[in-house]
């Protein structure tokens, strides 16, 4: 029994990898300042360049004062 052709080998499928981006001081601040001016989470994330949950829960983080 060849299990090999129920398979897709790597090399024939694009593997996409997530990165982590690391917040800087200004996207913090514009962060703050995005919500604060009455802007959604997902607004925020499209202009931030960041998913909408990433932005929330850096919201929250920082909110709670656990930067570091």
């Amino acid at each position: 029994m060849n299990n090999t052709s129920n398979h897709t080998t790597q090399s024939n499928k694009e593997v996409k990898k997530r990165t982590y981006r690391h917040w800087t001081t200004l996207e913090d601040r514009k962060l703050l300042e995005l919500r604060h001016s009455g802007l959604k989470f997902k607004q925020i994330a499209t202009e931030l360049s960041r998913t909408a949950i990433s932005v929330e829960k850096r919201y929250r983080k920082i909110q709670k004062g656990d930067l570091w």
